[in-house]
Parts: C-alpha cells; structure tokens; sequence
C-alpha cells in the first residue's frame, strides 16, 4: 500500500528526472533501509524504474508514466538515461537534494519543471536568452536548477552545475544573456579549474561580475 511519503519521494523523483537513492536519503531525511523499501515499493507497484548503468552504482531511478500522472507531473515528459548525461544528472540531483531541505519560503525548480513553467507562460523565467531561432523564436539557456519564491518573478538565484568547457563565445553569450534577465539576481556556478577558471573570464569580459559566483563541485 502506497504511504504519504511514497508519494513524497515519487513525486521529487518526478520533478529531477533522474536521481539516486542516496539523494531521497539526502532530500528526506531517512535512512538507508528505509529508503531502500520504499524505492521496492515504489518500483513493485510500476510507478518508479531503476535502471543500473554505472559500475559500483545502486541504480539510476526514474518516474514512469504512471507514476508522473498519480502525482500530478503527467505534464513532464518521461526521462530518459542518455549515457553521456548521465554524470551531469546525479550532480544535478544531488546538489538539489542537498540545498532543498534547508530552503526558507523559497522554492527550487529543476531543469524540466522550469522548461515545463517557460512554455506555459509563453516567456524566459530564469534562463539566459542568447539569440533566435530562424522561426524568430528565443533562443535560451537554461540553468540546471533555480531557487525563487513561489511566484519567480524576481530575485531569482540560477544555478550551472558546469562540468565541461565551453567555448569562449558561448560562454560569453550565456554571460550576456543573464544580464539581460532582470529577473535573475545571482547565478551560481559549481564547477572546478579550469571550467571555473573560463567562467570567471567570461563573466569579467562582459561585465557580468557582479551576478555570477562560484561553489566547489559535490564530490
């Protein structure tokens, strides 16, 4: 029988994406063994899938279909483990887990429910916008994470957890297009030498020093 906190976990799981179990150990506050049922349960019952592709690893796990739509996210797409993503997700999931818990009257988006929030309003929340598609369409960036209060109209903190080199144009160009988002009054950037390093030049060549700081990876 499904439980309150079933429910909880399924439905963060469904707001990231792709998380661990250590992270809903993270995010709620439960232990291990606790955890580990309730994860049995969830996946019992269809409403969760565990896909193992890291070696050593307890699993990636994902809401399914149904398991969006019993909590009210059937308007997020399904995820998908892309092998290539699969690093940049758990660092994702893991810095959401940690930083959450300790939120007081803000709230935090993830990557799929702040695309999900821009198309419904029909206009950037907390992205950078860099250009135009040939349609006329913006062309934006979006931060991996987003912290607001409940509206997001302004004050908003975008947070890149950033993993590879960019190039010095494109690095420039997302520069811009934080400064450009009145909505945005901070964007941190958890990134080690020497993407950091790339970050911190491109934001003095543009001006953008004042918005943007720096946080040491997770791990």
């Amino acid at each position: 029988m499904l439980t309150a906190r079933d429910r909880e976990l399924l439905r963060w799981l469904g707001r990231l994406g792709i998380a661990r179990t250590s992270d809903l150990m993270t995010r709620f506050g439960i232990g291990r063994t606790v955890a580990y049922r309730r994860v049995k349960t969830l996946v019992d019952y269809g409403l969760v899938e565990r896909h193992r592709v890291l070696h050593a690893d307890d699993g990636l796990l994902l809401a399914t279909v149904g398991g969006l739509r019993l909590v009210n996210l059937g308007h997020l797409p399904h995820a998908r483990v892309s092998l290539p993503q699969v690093r940049h997700a758990i660092q994702c999931a893991a810095l959401a887990a940690t930083l959450e818990p300790a939120l007081s009257g803000r709230c935090l988006l993830a990557h799929r429910e702040h695309r999900a929030a821009e198309h419904a309003a029909g206009r950037p929340i907390a992205s950078a916008t860099v250009g135009l598609h040939a349609n006329g369409s913006l062309r934006l960036h979006r931060p991996d994470l987003v912290i607001g209060r409940g509206d997001f109209a302004s004050d908003l903190l975008a947070l890149e957890v950033e993993l590879t080199l960019k190039s010095k144009a494109r690095l420039d160009e997302i520069m811009r297009g934080y400064m450009r988002n009145q909505r945005i009054a901070q964007v941190r950037y958890y990134a080690a030498p020497p993407v950091s390093e790339a970050v911190r030049k491109a934001a003095k060549r543009v001006g953008a020093d004042s918005i943007i700081e720096f946080r040491d990876p997770l791990g």
